[in-house]
């Protein structure tokens, strides 16, 4: 898009199927709309916090201030931020307030809290079918009333009853609890955010990993302290910690340090890769070390006392990508920048995601994935309808921050959106004859060299 200022006017240019879009400077007090959901950040840069999110054909009111494209705007609300001129568009009529749906409940008392763990639908009853009258943001602290339905939490939003889905909430908190004993897990469990399979959960668990219990339980979970946070696990996949681990020998002086490179690394007794597990850390965890290594097991300083790791899975240096415990990433290393940049706003935004592949040698239908352009996040219980609904969040979300993600095109649930012409939307695709291949399963997103 090239913008140009004619006799010192706002110059427009047409995008797609007669959408104008400002193309250079804003007039002070312009009445604009939103074109598609959109972050409104506290600056004119993507690397600033995001305000809130705007809604497709939200109203809101240009300054007049301009920055690298990026204009200042202010809601209905009141609220100040910037948001990037390819998702604006110039408004024949001032800004006024949505309107919104009556609540459903009558606004009950508060009982607890929640926060966000992405960007989610307010909506007004407990269910994709009810309106979204807003979105929270990623990291938003509502306050809850203890109703829930069917995967669903109702929240007090905008001094009003309303619902998000449980599965986008925490009510884990970082903690400053003294753990009250350990256990250790027999599998692989998902770290919940309460004592049931109604909350949502935000990682897993390893097998045979030894962690904090805060003294918490309810009839099948069993709070626990990971990464700070106060999480629940399944207690029936759990044993007591024994006392068969030999004591640790005097901690010796340490000469560096080294970091996890991989999602979950086991903390052993000794150098034999046999010997007893007494905890478990993740990736980004720093660790003091003596720089003894005997065999493929490296001595670091753990909890005051002489342990061993696999020395493979640590590294000199803070891995660049910070990532969240078990998340596999196939394929990753040989990306290029622009899909590294998606893989991260992946982990950083939808704690759901487990495993995001990359690069592979050979792809049917496409050089996006050999050339190392290409991401595909997978989907679990993908067939669900929850699941669908994450899916096409995560899509959305890209196609409406195309620019920024260098995004060409994005496929979900055999549909297609081309960068190259997003007045078309979400094209539908031809059958390839599976899931995986009809993209059922995953998002796929192609990116620019």
């Amino acid at each position: 898009m090239t913008s140009a200022l004619v006799g010192g006017c706002m110059a427009l240019t047409v995008l797609g199927a007669g959408s104008l879009v400002i193309a250079s400077v804003a007039d002070a007090s312009q009445a604009m709309t939103a074109t598609t959901w959109v972050n409104m950040r506290s600056g004119p840069s993507t690397s600033n916090p995001v305000v809130t999110v705007l809604a497709p054909s939200q109203a809101v009111t240009a300054s007049g201030q301009v920055s690298g494209g990026w204009y200042q705007v202010t809601t209905d609300k009141g609220q100040t931020g910037w948001v990037y001129q390819n998702y604006l568009k110039a408004s024949e009529s001032a800004p006024t307030q949505p309107s919104q749906p009556a609540p459903t409940d009558p606004v009950p008392t508060a009982t607890g809290e929640a926060t966000t763990t992405a960007n989610v639908n307010v909506r007004t009853g407990p269910g994709t079918s009810h309106t979204a009258v807003a979105v929270a943001t990623k990291g938003s602290t509502l306050p809850t009333t203890g109703k829930t339905s069917g995967g669903w939490t109702q929240v007090i939003h905008g001094g009003q009853a309303r619902w998000i889905s449980t599965n986008y909430l925490t009510t884990g908190t970082v903690t400053k609890a003294v753990a009250a004993g350990q256990l250790r897990t027999t599998a692989n469990l998902y770290l919940r955010t309460g004592g049931s399979t109604a909350y949502g959960y935000t990682g897993v668990l390893p097998g045979n990993s030894v962690v904090d219990t805060t003294g918490q339980k309810t009839a099948d979970y069993t709070e626990i302290i990971h990464g700070g946070e106060t999480r629940w696990i399944a207690t029936r996949y759990t044993t007591a910690v024994t006392t068969t681990a030999p004591a640790p020998a005097p901690a010796p002086t340490a000469t560096g340090t080294v970091y996890v490179n991989v999602g979950s690394l086991y903390v052993r007794a000794t150098s034999d890769p046999s010997s007893t597990v007494v905890a478990t850390v993740y990736r980004g965890n720093e660790l003091a070390t003596t720089g003894t290594v005997v065999g493929d097991r490296l001595q670091v300083i753990h909890n005051g006392a002489a342990r061993w790791v696999f020395k493979a899975y640590t590294a000199s240096t803070a891995p660049a990508t910070p990532l969240t415990s078990s998340v596999s990433l196939p394929g990753y290393d040989p990306l290029n920048a622009n899909a590294k940049k998606v893989v991260q706003h992946v982990l950083d935004t939808y704690p759901l995601i487990r495993t995001i592949g990359g690069y592979r040698a050979s792809s049917s239908y496409s050089s996006d994935h050999p050339n190392g352009r290409a991401v595909d996040v997978m989907v679990s219980n993908w067939s669900q309808q929850s699941s669908i609904d994450y899916g096409w969040t995560i899509a959305r979300d890209f196609a409406a921050n195309a620019a920024e993600y260098k995004i060409t095109y994005i496929i979900w649930r055999q549909q297609i959106w081309n960068a190259s012409y997003p007045e078309r939307g979400w094209r539908w695709m031809e059958d390839r004859g599976g899931a995986t291949a009809n993209h059922l399963d995953h998002v796929h997103i192609s990116v620019r060299d």
